[in-house]
């Protein structure tokens, strides 16, 4: 059973779960249900029936944005056979090979809506990657000298936290690595037009924020659990009141759901016994966050934090932020040093022969870095498989190729099942697609069934290659 939103994108989303509660508590008076999932009820009214579905699932879906910057080189990015079984990795995500049977690489999608609009090509590359929206006008001046305004649109992260988000206590998580400026080509995600969220660039301050309570005292944390505990009797007091209100296929349900409840007191037990389910550890003091020298570091702590974030339940969206289209920083932490900055590796003519060679190997760092994450998410068994499994992340970048600025042919790389919503293990070339497609696709793949997303007159459906 399916999510059903409004047909257009930026229609409302279904209804707060708070707001599901209250007219529990109001209507059919089951009182409150200390704001824990819900099955979804076919004997309450349709209006409400949007809520409580991925509680049903043995593990939940996930969602997480990877944006590195300056595009790619292609020839050095794409596999050496035709399109179909991915089989092999070109050099740049060669770090990827490991992991090949669980990832996706597209070729032929296109920026479309990122060749409409005011500005230059990275503000309008950075507005539309992940939400296919048409970025504004504003007074916001670009490298070359043209002016735009924020995103247009909701980004695709925030667009599904609608629905998932309230499951976790938070309900999205920006990290940013060097995310230095406050504009359009700084921002990759957006709760809707103009509403840009800026990542957290510290990681100690992204472990302070999630895990605040790892370390607390062992006598504050029984207490804490003995709340949640007697809360839970409670909301098993009212499903018993509620099962009267149902009809006999949803009284199962709930009675299935009551179960799961029980196994979350047994899960609150272990935790409150000193064992623990989520075992945490704040990262290593970084000094100087926002230097070049500490780019590797701050990165690898942030793919850490998020991996913890997804494994722990802190959160089911993410988005993980390298840099800014400007990316004016030197990888001086490689072995040898490179001496110039990114932006302008990127956008040093092909045959420069004392520049491209660096650039490469940045592009190399990315990839390594993208293969560290996934295989993080793939180290942690989760159901019948492993969180990455249940996990989709998305590559992208604002622009292919930063001496071209082209908003075509963008390197998009997709890792993890999404709970086996998603085929991987895929080479494909769409032939100048848009990318709302894609992005359509990622949303029904978590079960919502929008008709269209981003700028309306760019989409054409789904992407039936990669959905089950």
């Amino acid at each position: 059973m399916r999510h059903k939103p409004n047909q257009r994108f930026h229609s409302k989303a279904s209804p707060s779960r708070r707001r599901f509660l209250e007219y529990i508590g109001a209507g059919v008076g089951a009182g409150s249900l200390g704001g824990l999932p819900l099955p979804l009820f076919s004997s309450l009214p349709t209006s409400f029936a949007q809520v409580g579905e991925a509680s049903e699932r043995r593990a939940p879906q996930r969602l997480l944005l990877f944006y590195t910057p300056n595009g790619t080189k292609k020839e050095l990015w794409r596999p050496s056979h035709e399109p179909g079984v991915l089989t092999d990795l070109g050099p740049i995500l060669s770090a990827l090979a490991p992991h090949k049977n669980k990832i996706n690489l597209f070729d032929g999608v296109d920026l479309k809506a990122a060749l409409e609009g005011p500005g230059g090509p990275h503000q309008r590359g950075m507005a539309s990657l992940f939400s296919g929206a048409v970025i504004t006008e504003g007074d916001f001046v670009g490298g070359d000298g043209r002016k735009a305004g924020w995103g247009g649109g909701v980004t695709v992260d925030q667009f599904i936290a609608q629905y998932i988000g309230a499951e976790t206590p938070f309900r999205s998580l920006e990290l940013g690595v060097r995310v230095v400026e406050n504009m359009p080509r700084g921002r990759v995600s957006y709760g809707g037009a103009n509403m840009p969220l800026p990542p957290e660039n510290n990681p100690s301050q992204v472990y302070q924020r999630l895990f605040s309570g790892a370390n607390e005292p062992e006598a504050l944390t029984r207490r804490r659990l003995r709340r949640r505990q007697s809360a839970l009797d409670s909301v098993l007091e009212d499903f018993r009141r509620l099962e009267g209100k149902l009809d006999t296929r949803d009284r199962a349900k709930l009675q299935q759901h009551a179960q799961s409840l029980r196994e979350l007191e047994r899960r609150l037990a272990i935790s409150g016994s000193g064992s623990g389910l989520c075992q945490t550890q704040s990262p290593p003091m970084i000094s100087e966050i926002m230097s070049e020298s500490s780019f590797n570091e701050v990165a690898r702590q942030q793919v850490d934090l998020m991996v913890s974030a997804l494994a722990c339940d802190q959160t089911r969206v993410g988005s993980l932020q390298c840099s800014t289209a400007v990316n004016a920083c030197r990888f001086s932490f490689l072995e040898p040093s490179v001496s110039s900055e990114g932006h302008s590796l990127s956008h040093a003519g092909d045959s420069n022969e004392g520049m491209q060679p660096d650039w490469e190997r940045n592009l190399t760092w990315y990839a390594e870095l993208f293969a560290y994450l996934i295989a993080q998410l793939d180290a942690i068994p989760e159901g019948n498989g492993t969180l990455l499994d249940n996990t989709v992340v998305l590559w992208g970048n604002e622009i292919s190729r930063g001496n071209t600025h082209d908003l075509t042919d963008i390197p998009f790389v997709m890792a993890g099942g999404a709970g086996g919503a998603l085929r991987t293990g895929q080479y494909l070339n769409y032939q100048g697609i848009a990318h709302n497609q894609l992005l359509l696709s990622l949303i029904h793949a978590f079960g919502i069934e929008a008709s269209t997303f981003g700028a309306e007159h760019l989409n054409n459906g789904t992407l039936s290659e990669i959905l089950t």
